[in-house]
């Protein structure tokens, strides 16, 4: 397979390279077309992604053809989604792996995961990644400015820095004025086909905060205060932010984090609109008087929020959103058997693919993921072939995220 995609590849190259002539007046110049635009476009768009980025180095016009081949390329990676694979080796670097994201494995299989030959510089943060239609979001820790990065072309940007400063604020006696940055969260427009970055603010009194969002497009990148003004609080209790057809939930805490008074609220932010609504969590995703149950995780289950709670006895519990208006849940409890719950407390959750699988990724070695068929129960553990250069390493972790998208977009 691989000597063929690159026999196809040298072709390719071989034969736009005889479109093209010395002409400086125009970008294409030829005499007798080998091969029409569209058809270029289409074929362009059944590429190995890995190939892409070569293939923009040989001409402008090459240039031109893969832009118009992008959306037709993310087309049909949103159709045939992949699992991401992100280990933080021993020396610090960050290495990105993918495979197919298979449907309905056999119990002891494998999938082989191929590098991204990305290679970051030193400053670039290593932690807290979220992934949107092809672009992955690395939060900045220690004074590290958060960066996006494009897997498959190897092109990073680095976000600009935020200013804190808020005059127009209204002031409150209170001990602390200081203002932080709760979280950075990334989100897509599938309509206006648009990346934006979203960064809520909060604060150590009851001031309300304002938000900044960043749309990633070319030219100057400036933060943008949003009008909508409300007082947000992290919820240590949630993580796994996503975003769905255009909307991204983050989930927002209200209250007493250590005691029964704790209010769950799941923050959705508009992509296109910019505009913020909430959603009231489920009364019985609560905490259990001074001690935490579980945390609640949020993903995509076929369309719809999900959210699964980090439990520690012998059920998976999973949440879905059923009317955003009217903040109502169901709920669907599964009852694991005793070999079955060793499997997921060894693991962690991680999604649910379009299959209605539920996927969880083991740190141990050989490093697998296990795939759990919520309509037959049955579980299948399948080994990750590829990165058996970290399984003597006992420190490095494996972070698997579902429904991964290749992008061949330029940044």
């Amino acid at each position: 397979m691989e000597h063929s995609e690159h026999h196809v590849s040298e072709n390719l190259l071989s034969t736009t390279s005889r479109h093209e002539t010395k002409s400086s007046n125009s970008v294409r110049a030829y005499s007798d077309p080998l091969i029409p635009d569209d058809l270029l476009v289409e074929i362009f768009s059944r590429v190995p992604a890995k190939s892409i980025a070569r293939f923009r180095c040989v001409s402008k016009f090459l240039v031109s053809i893969l832009d118009q081949a992008t959306e037709l390329f993310l087309t049909k990676s949103l159709t045939r989604p992949r699992l991401l694979f992100t280990v933080k080796a021993t020396n610090g670097k960050l290495l990105l792996f993918s495979s197919p994201q298979s449907h309905n494995p056999d119990d002891n299989s494998s999938l082989v995961a191929t590098p991204y030959h990305t290679s970051f510089p030193e400053y670039i943060p290593r932690d807290l990644f979220s992934t949107v239609c092809g672009l992955v979001l690395l939060q900045g820790w220690k004074g590290k400015r958060p960066v996006i990065c494009n897997p498959v072309t190897g092109q990073f940007l680095t976000l600009p820095k935020v200013s804190l400063k808020e005059k127009n604020l209204p002031k409150v006696k209170a001990k602390s004025n200081r203002t932080k940055i709760a979280g950075m969260y990334l989100g897509y427009d599938p309509i206006g086909k648009q990346f934006k970055v979203l960064c809520m603010t909060s604060s150590l009194d009851e001031r309300p905060n304002t938000h900044l969002v960043l749309t990633l497009k070319s030219g100057k990148r400036v933060w943008r205060t949003i009008e909508h003004e409300f007082h947000f609080e992290e919820n240590n209790r949630m993580s796994g932010e996503i975003c769905i057809d255009g909307v991204l939930y983050v989930g927002g805490g209200f209250g007493d984090a250590f005691g029964d008074g704790l209010s769950s609220r799941m923050v959705c932010f508009d992509v296109r609109s910019e505009k913020f609504s909430f959603i009231n969590a489920d009364e019985d995703m609560k905490l259990v008087g001074a001690y935490v149950v579980g945390g609640l995780t949020l993903f995509n289950y076929k369309g719809k929020l999900g959210i699964h709670e980090n439990r520690y006895d012998n059920r998976l519990v999973m949440w879905i959103l059923e009317d955003a208006g009217y903040h109502k849940w169901s709920k669907h409890v599964f009852v694991l058997s005793h070999s079955h719950y060793d499997i997921v407390e060894r693991s962690m959750f991680v999604g649910v693919t379009s299959g209605e699988t539920v996927v969880s990724a083991s740190h141990h070695k050989p490093f697998y993921v296990v795939f759990f068929n919520l309509e037959s129960k049955t579980f299948n553990r399948v080994y990750i072939q590829g990165l058996e250069e970290f399984n003597k390493h006992p420190y490095v972790t494996l972070h698997t995220f579902v429904d991964y998208v290749e992008n061949i977009k330029s940044m």
